[in-house]
């Protein structure tokens, strides 16, 4: 039974792949959705890249900003600071 099935798995799937490949209509379909993946892809390269940079950028800004208060902490705890509770 199970030499019957796989014959008949491969024959169905030459029929279907030879029918695939001489449609006009899933070839254009082929190289629409091929187009749409390479344009998608790239846009998200690009997003990446950017968000990326940016990420970078407000990581180092908040650096400098707590680094900042953290210099002004330590001068208000030199210089005697606010009375503590």
């Amino acid at each position: 039974m199970a030499f019957f099935q796989r014959v008949f798995n491969y024959i169905a799937n030459e029929l279907l792949v030879e029918g695939l490949a001489n449609s006009r209509t899933f070839q254009r379909f082929a190289v629409r959705t091929n187009e749409f993946l390479k344009d998608a892809s790239k846009q998200a390269a690009e997003a990446k890249n950017l968000y990326g940079e940016q990420a970078q950028t407000m990581a180092s800004q908040l650096k400098r900003e707590v680094e900042k208060a953290a210099m002004e902490a330590e001068r208000q705890q030199g210089r005697g600071g606010p009375p503590r509770g």
